[in-house]
């Protein structure tokens, strides 16, 4: 019954990610595991693919064409952040983060550090001190565009049903889909660490200097 749960909680924070960028008006297509087109998308040698591209238009069209940016996206749910972060989190593998160079890892937490949002999000291939990778809430990422009141939409949705489907330090975690393979860690293959305790680290971040596309 845990692992049950454990993955309706990584699909329903897949779904919960993607609404939040659908929102923002992006186009979002789905590329891991359980899509059809993994390996068109494969870069490299390693076995990682991310579960979704998402796209959208930054400016008006120049001659009849625009100018896109093209985000890959990864989306784990943790009770645990920080335990996810110092152990299993993406950004320890510099390979991964070479091939995917507009790799974010979002972590959607029910149990995130006071004044902190329940979605979390590392750019993989711009971690420098890759033994203990920071996050920053969501809507703070440059670039994206994400208004906060859209964040804090869904996090509502979050607070309601997540803690009703239970969220136990110690509930296993072996339903939730198959990690990645990390390069540069022998022996090892991306697991999932069992939840401890709360997330208790915000990475300092200057916000988003203009407005995003959020609704």
């Amino acid at each position: 019954m845990d692992q049950q749960i454990s993955l309706l909680k990584g699909r329903m924070a897949e779904a919960l990610v993607e609404g939040i960028f659908r929102r923002a008006r992006y186009t979002v297509a789905r590329v891991g595991r359980e899509s059809q087109i993994p390996a068109v998308m494969r870069i490299g040698r390693t076995e990682f693919t991310p579960d979704f591209v998402v796209w959208r238009a930054l400016d008006e069209p120049s001659l009849g064409h625009h100018s896109y940016r093209l985000v890959a996206i990864e989306v784990k749910y943790r009770a645990a952040l920080d335990d996810y972060l110092r152990s299993e989190s993406l950004a320890h593998s510099p390979e991964i983060g070479r091939q995917w160079p507009e790799l974010y890892e979002i972590v959607v937490t029910d149990r995130p550090a006071p004044g902190c949002s329940c979605f979390q999000a590392v750019h993989v291939s711009s971690c420098v001190d890759r033994s203990a990778p920071a996050s920053i809430d969501l809507h703070l990422v440059a670039g994206l565009d994400i208004y906060r009141k859209t964040v804090e939409e869904y996090e509502q949705l979050v607070r309601r049903i997540f803690p009703i489907l239970g969220s136990r330090p110690d509930a296993a975690d072996g339903g939730r889909k198959p990690g990645a393979w990390m390069p540069g860690r022998e022996g090892h293959r991306h697991r999932r660490p069992r939840g401890a305790a709360p997330h208790g680290h915000r990475a300092s971040a200057t916000s988003e200097q203009r407005q995003g596309a959020s609704e």
